[in-house]
C-alpha cells in the first residue's frame, strides 16, 4: 500500500488509490487462486480442464519478481483441492529476487543460502533487490531447475512459473558465453534505449534455458506454464525470453543485428558466434503440444482495467488503454500526459499502461531513477516551461482545479532505486515554479536523477515488493 508522506489533497488521493487497485488486482497469489481449480485429479486454467488423475508428482519450477507469490496461490490451491481427494507430492525449485517472498512461505530458512522450503518447493532468493541482474546463485538455481524437470517422469507433471523479471533470473549462457560478458550486454543495450523485445532476442540467441530451452529438457508427461506477463500485447516467446516456447527458434542472426545497432564494435567475438551459429533449429527436439500448454493468468490490460473501475467507483469519467507496443522514450510519454491534462474535462482520469525506455546519462554524470520517475518529472517541466500550462498553472495555484500524475511499476521497483515510481500534483508544481525549482528539474533530466528531486520532496511511491510484475501503470487525473 502506498503510503504518501505528506499531506495531499482529495484528488491526490484518489490518483494514488486508483494506481494501488490497478496493482492489487494483479497480486500473484489472487491471480492464481482466481484462475485455478484442483480437485486432486483435474487442474482446471481459465475454465481449460487438464487430466492430471495419472500424475504422481507435481513439480513446480518457475522464475521472476512475482512467482513466489504465485507459489503461494498455487499452493493453497492445491491444499485445498486435496482435502477433498486424494494429497499429491509437491516439490521443485524458484528462483525469484530478495525480499520477494510472501510471508506465508518464509520457513525452513537456510541461512547460507538464502532459500526458504515450502511444501518441497525451494524458494531460492537468487539477487539482490533492485539488482534485475543474473547472479552466480541465478545461475546455480537455474541449474537446479532444470535438473528438476530432466529428472521429471512420464507420469509427473511440471507446472512453471514466469513472470516479469524472469530473463533475469532463469539465467544459463551458452556454454562459449560467460556471465560476465552476458550482464556487459544486457546492461549494454539497456543503457541505450534497447526495448524489451530487442532485449529478448538476443537473451534468447545466447541461452541455454531461454528460447524454449527449458521445454527441450523437460521429460515430464505434461509441462503447464502459467505466465503474469509484462510484455505489451503478450508475445509468450518474449516474457521472460521464452523458456517453455518453442516457435519461433531463437534468431542468432536477428541477436548479431541488435549487438551491432546498438553496441557496435564492442561484443565483436560474440557477434561472430551468433553469426557462425545461424538459425537454431530445436524441431528435432520439440514437445509435443498436446503435453505443453501455456495461460497467461494476468497482463497491464488486467491492471488497467481495474484500475478504470475503481476511478468510476470514486465518481471520475475514466478512460485507459494498455499499449501493446514498446513506446519510445520516457521524456516524450511524460510531455505526452502533459499535453493530455489540458484537454480532459474536471473530474475525468486517464489510466494508462506500458513501458517506455530511457537513455542514460553517461556513468561519470548519472545519478538514480527509473523510467517512471523519469516520466513524471518530464511531464512537469512541461508543465512548468511550457506556455501553454500558464493559465492551468494559474488555476492550480488559486485552487480552482486540482491534478495528479501518478507513474509506478507494478513490481514495486523502478531502475534501480527502492522507489516503484513518484507522482506529481497542484501543489507539487506551485512548490517547483520558480527558476531555481526548473532548473533544477532540468539538470534532474539531463543526469537521470529524478530520484532525488523527488526524494527531497517527498513523492516517491515506495510500496516495497509487491509480488506481481505487469510494466507501469499511469494515473493522470483532473479534479
Amino acid at each position: 500500500m502506498i503510503e504518501a508522506k505528506l499531506p495531499v489533497d482529495r484528488s491526490t488521493q484518489d490518483a494514488l488509490e486508483i494506481w494501488q487497485a490497478g496493482v492489487d488486482a494483479v497480486r500473484a497469489d489472487r491471480v492464481v487462486r482466481d484462475s485455478l481449480r484442483w480437485d486432486g485429479k483435474t487442474l482446471e486454467v481459465q475454465g481449460q480442464r487438464i487430466d492430471l488423475s495419472k500424475a504422481q508428482r507435481l513439480i513446480i519450477v518457475g522464475a521472476g519478481k512475482a512467482t513466489a507469490g504465485m507459489l503461494e496461490g498455487l499452493l493453497e490451491v492445491i491444499d485445498q483441492g486435496g482435502i477433498a481427494s486424494r494429497r499429491i507430492e509437491t516439490l521443485g525449485w524458484i528462483n525469484v529476487p530478495e525480499g520477494a517472498v510472501p510471508g506465508s512461505l518464509q520457513v525452513s530458512l537456510d541461512r547460507k543460502s538464502l532459500a526458504y522450503c515450502k511444501s518441497g518447493v525451494t524458494i531460492c532468493q537468487a539477487r539482490p533487490s533492485g539488482v534485475n541482474e543474473p547472479t552466480p546463485r541465478v545461475m546455480a538455481g537455474t541449474q537446479a531447475i532444470l535438473e528438476q524437470v530432466e529428472q521429471a517422469g512420464p507420469q509427473d507433471a511440471v507446472i512453471f512459473l514466469l513472470s516479469g523479471g524472469g530473463s533475469a533470473l532463469l539465467c544459463a549462457p551458452c556454454e562459449w558465453l560467460s556471465l560476465e560478458t552476458k550482464v556487459a550486454i544486457t546492461r549494454a543495450l539497456s543503457s541505450r534505449g534497447a526495448g524489451i523485445q530487442e532485449l529478448n532476442a538476443v537473451r534468447r540467441a545466447l541461452s541455454q534455458v531461454k528460447g524454449g530451452g527449458l521445454a527441450r529438457r523437460c521429460k515430464a508427461g505434461h509441462l503447464i506454464t502459467l505466465v503474469i506477463s509484462d510484455v505489451l500485447g503478450d508475445p509468450l516467446e518474449m516474457i521472460g525470453s521464452g523458456p517453455t516456447v518453442l516457435e519461433p527458434a531463437p534468431d542468432p542472426k536477428l541477436a548479431a543485428e541488435i549487438l551491432q545497432r546498438f553496441a557496435f564494435g564492442e561484443f565483436s567475438e560474440v557477434v561472430s558466434k551468433l553469426l557462425q551459429i545461424g538459425s537454431t533449429d530445436a524441431s528435432d527436439k520439440c514437445v509435443s503440444e498436446a503435453m505443453a500448454q501455456a495461460f497467461v493468468l494476468a497482463n497491464n490490460q488486467t491492471a488497467v482495467q481495474a484500475a478504470m473501475v475503481h476511478a468510476r467507483e470514486l465518481g471520475y469519467q475514466a478512460q485507459g488503454r494498455s499499449e501493446v507496443e514498446a513506446q519510445g522514450s520516457a521524456d516524450r510519454v511524460g510531455v505526452e500526459f502533459a499535453e493530455r491534462v489540458l484537454g480532459m474535462p474536471s473530474r475525468s482520469v486517464w489510466i494508462s499502461g506500458g513501458e517506455p525506455t530511457v537513455v542514460l546519462a553517461d556513468a561519470s554524470i548519472r545519478g538514480q531513477g527509473g523510467r517512471n520517475q523519469h516520466l513524471v518529472l518530464s511531464a512537469a517541466r512541461a508543465m512548468l516551461v511550457d506556455p501553454k500550462f500558464a493559465e492551468f498553472r494559474r488555476s492550480l495555484g488559486d485552487g480552482r482545479e486540482s491534478m495528479a500524475l501518478v507513474s509506478g511499476g507494478t513490481d514495486g521497483e523502478d531502475g534501480t532505486t527502492q522507489a516503484a515510481g513518484a507522482w506529481i500534483d497542484g501543489p507539487w508544481l506551485s512548490d517547483q515554479d520558480s527558476g531555481d525549482g526548473i532548473s533544477e528539474l532540468e539538470d534532474a533530466i539531463r543526469r537521470c536523477d529524478s530520484y532525488r528531486v523527488f526524494e527531497r520532496t517527498g513523492n516517491l511511491i515506495q510500496t516495497g515488493p509487491t509480488h506481481t510484475n505487469v510494466c507501469d501503470l499511469r494515473v493522470l487525473l483532473r479534479g
